[in-house]
């Protein structure tokens, strides 16, 4: 049932459509419908001076009479139509002696005046094949012209119409859902990594986070808070399965949100690749962690301050990365930073692409999985936290990025601000 709903709330929009064509539909194919009136004949059959009761088997065969084509074709006769185009049906009141014969026409007098003709003429050809019985029949309820008509019916015709558009839109859902292996909300996201979803950011290309976005980052920062039984990670890598996915704007704000608290923080970009955070931040970088890695630098001063935020770029791009990833060196830069930082933040490449991150992983306290709504597979999620698991790293949580917020509350925004 949970799942029907999230099936619901995520596709709610195309069944608002489907719901919309159905009625419209509905509503063309009313339209394009004649107009027909219902008038019924009701008589009784009775045994005169019998005692005896008629049976049920009996009436209904009198029933049939009334759509014979010798009674049809005398009505017809009478007035002046073909016998084909009559649209006459019978049937017997359930536990009684009553027949009724119910006439469908475009013209309501004339439905009536065929009712009743057909009442006279089926009296007069019971009478004729009972001759020498005591059956009757007598009119009890002659036709009269019908004032509204029996089809169409636009009420149900909408409502079947919305109802079957709502089915098909399910379906939809239902096939959209089984073909795209895509996370499309923080539900997902938790199911396939195991862990809880620590934050969920709003959709948005700006690298510094204002309204929404900037408070869904404090909303991590505070989540972060509460991770572990023994207290927050001094060390925090950042990654995610593929590029795009908005792993590094996340390093940044994040880092940011932190350090609005009054803590020291430090920023690393280790993605030695490709790297980015110099240029997003438009820092002047003639070293960076490439150079305290092989030594032609020392770590002080590697770092750059920016906007309260310790920044360690990544320096020129060496031949050998993975190699560098994992040696005692750099073990012994991320032990300094976090001797001197309350936080240090990793920006690591993806995990899917290259082990660089992996290899990073197993050297910080935590790891914040970053996925991405509508991108992001489902099976190349769980190959990611695959190869974390396999590393024992520790895996704290994910982030769902560019995602579908709900509205904005009413209540005033604190909004983040950066000096």
């Amino acid at each position: 049932m949970r799942d029907h709903l999230r099936l619901v709330r995520r596709g709610w929009w195309i069944l608002l459509l489907a719901a919309a064509c159905g009625a419209g539909g509905a509503l063309l194919v009313t339209g394009q419908m004649p107009v027909r009136y219902a008038a019924a004949v009701s008589l009784m059959v009775d045994q005169k001076g019998s005692a005896d009761p008629l049976s049920q088997q009996r009436v209904k065969s009198y029933a049939r009479l009334a759509t014979s084509r010798r009674v049809l074709k005398e009505v017809a006769a009478a007035e002046l139509v073909d016998p084909a185009t009559l649209d006459v049906r019978s049937e017997v009141v359930p536990g009684t002696v009553l027949l009724r014969a119910i006439v469908t026409d475009a013209d309501p007098l004339r439905a009536a005046r065929v009712a009743n003709r057909i009442g006279g003429e089926l009296s007069g050809l019971i009478h004729t094949l009972e001759k020498r019985s005591v059956i009757g029949v007598t009119v009890v309820d002659r036709a009269t012209p019908p004032l509204r008509p029996v089809s169409p019916r636009p009420p149900l015709n909408v409502a079947a119409g919305i109802l079957l558009a709502l089915v098909f839109g399910y379906g939809l859902l239902m096939l959209r859902s089984r073909l795209d292996t895509t996370i499309a909300d923080s539900d997902d996201l938790a199911a396939v990594t195991g862990t809880p979803t620590l934050g969920v950011i709003g959709r948005g290309r700006p690298l510094l986070a204002t309204g929404p976005r900037a408070e869904a980052y404090r909303a991590l920062r505070t989540n972060l808070r509460f991770v572990g039984v023994d207290g927050r990670p001094r060390s925090l890598l950042v990654t995610s399965c593929g590029t795009g996915e908005g792993k590094s704007t996340l390093a940044v704000n994040l880092a940011l949100a932190v350090a609005q608290t009054g803590r020291r923080v430090a920023l690393v970009d280790a993605d030695l690749r490709r790297p980015s955070l110099a240029r997003y931040l438009e820092l002047t970088a003639p070293m960076g962690l490439t150079d305290v890695l092989v030594g032609s630098a020392r770590l002080p001063e590697a770092l750059l301050r920016w906007r309260d935020v310790d920044v360690l770029p990544s320096g020129r791009v060496p031949a050998d990365p993975g190699e560098l990833m994992g040696s005692p060196v750099m073990l012994r830069v991320l032990s300094d930073l976090t001797a001197d930082h309350d936080l240090v933040i990793v920006d690591a490449p993806p995990i899917l692409p290259v082990t660089d991150a992996v290899v990073l992983a197993t050297a910080c306290d935590g790891v914040l999985l970053v996925g991405r709504a509508g991108r992001t597979r489902r099976e190349s999620l769980a190959q990611a936290v695959g190869q974390l698991t396999r590393v024992r790293a520790r895996l704290v949580g994910g982030v769902l990025t560019f995602a579908r917020l709900r509205p904005r509350s009413p209540y005033p925004e604190n909004r983040m601000t950066f000096q």
